[in-house]
């Protein structure tokens, strides 16, 4: 079978094609992680794909990618919304109007964090992690609304084998910046709709 992915939300309003295997996979249980998500999933009609990686503890479920990995096949304007932490939020987080789902926890020039649930394999069927879901990585459990109930294996911060991968991205040494999707980046950051911080 390929590495070829594809990312859909559930009413096909958006689709994505990446051209390789994720770079690195986690489940991120951070406070903004989190509750992001809960926000988004709790509005009315919600029925898209849940980016939540279990039920219990909320845990958000990704798979990162570098830019040049990533080709946007479908987006419309008028079904893609943002979503950010706190009134003074600097990073949002697209999801669909029309289904609910959000479609990226991080979508910046170099590299993106894809709801890891929305992928599909070339013939179709769901992506699985290797070793399977129960063996990825819980990731900032340190931060976690309630760190009992996160799973092995775990982290409280973010281990070096996956800042080892993910600081290239960030500081912008891999990529080549082609994530520039008009339509999954806010024309203006002030306006984007805000999850409460809850819990300072």
């Amino acid at each position: 079978m390929s590495d070829d992915l594809t990312m859909k939300c559930k009413c096909g309003a958006f689709e994505a094609k990446f051209d390789t295997a994720p770079r690195i996979i986690f489940n991120c249980q951070c406070h903004s992680c989190v509750s992001v998500c809960k926000s988004i999933e709790s509005k009315e009609g919600f029925d898209g794909i849940s980016c939540k990686s279990d039920e219990d503890t909320g845990g958000i479920a990704m798979a990162i990618y570098k830019s040049n990995n990533c080709t946007v096949v479908k987006s419309d304007k008028d079904s893609i919304d943002f979503m950010k932490v706190g009134e003074k939020g600097k990073m949002w987080r697209p999801y669909c109007t029309k289904c609910g789902t959000m479609l990226f926890n991080v979508y910046l020039p170099n590299w993106c964090a894809v709801n890891r649930n929305c992928l599909t394999n070339s013939d179709g069927s769901a992506y699985v992690p290797p070793g399977g879901k129960d063996k990825v990585i819980n990731i900032n459990c340190k931060s976690a609304f309630d760190p009992d109930k996160i799973g092995e294996p775990k982290h409280n911060a973010i281990p070096f084998g996956i800042l080892f991968k993910f600081l290239p991205s960030i500081l912008g040494l891999i990529g080549d910046g082609s994530n520039t999707e008009a339509n999954l980046i806010p024309e203006d950051l002030d306006k984007v709709e805000v999850s409460p911080i809850t819990w300072e």
